[in-house]
């Protein structure tokens, strides 16, 4: 798969801004494990297990690590097949969340038949942040396919 890159940064979302992309995600894990639930017998599994599967298949594997440094905490990651606008971060409540859609759609016709393919990369990730850092002076940036998220310390 070919990703255009962007120099547009990542969407930072204030505490009153919708998150529309984990919301995005959300609803299709949902449906998934509906519709595992409704197709398999009804004496075998649960719905935690149907939960659980369909999350392996919506969502993407992506890397992604919390640093506490002395100074600053530092969250990092390669998210590969997304681009910048694809990303929507929030830090709040001592959390921070990151989420991305990706989709990708391709057509062609061969012998007189036209073909359209879309695909959908999804992924979150969800971090317990120190009460010792200031969210408001986070900085994010996306370059070449890896993820930098800088949340200063406050001194106390």
């Amino acid at each position: 798969m070919t990703t255009q890159r962007s120099t547009q940064k990542p969407s930072v979302l204030k505490s009153d801004d919708f998150f529309s992309s984990f919301n995005q995600i959300q609803k299709s894990i949902q449906e998934r494990a509906y519709q595992l639930f409704h197709d398999r017998d009804p004496g075998s599994g649960d719905a935690i297990s149907d939960w659980l599967k369909a999350e392996s298949e919506v969502l993407s594997d992506i890397d992604m690590a919390l640093k506490d440094k002395d100074n600053e905490v530092l969250i990092e990651g390669s998210i590969d097949n997304f681009l910048p606008e694809d990303i929507e971060v929030k830090a709040e409540d001592g959390k921070f969340i990151v989420c991305g859609i990706h989709t990708e759609k391709t057509s062609g016709k061969k012998a007189g038949v036209s073909r359209k393919k879309s695909t959908q990369s999804n992924f979150y990730r969800l971090f317990s942040l120190p009460d010792s850092v200031d969210t408001g002076k986070m900085k994010v940036e996306m370059k070449n396919g890896k993820f930098t998220a800088k949340i200063p310390k406050t001194s106390h």
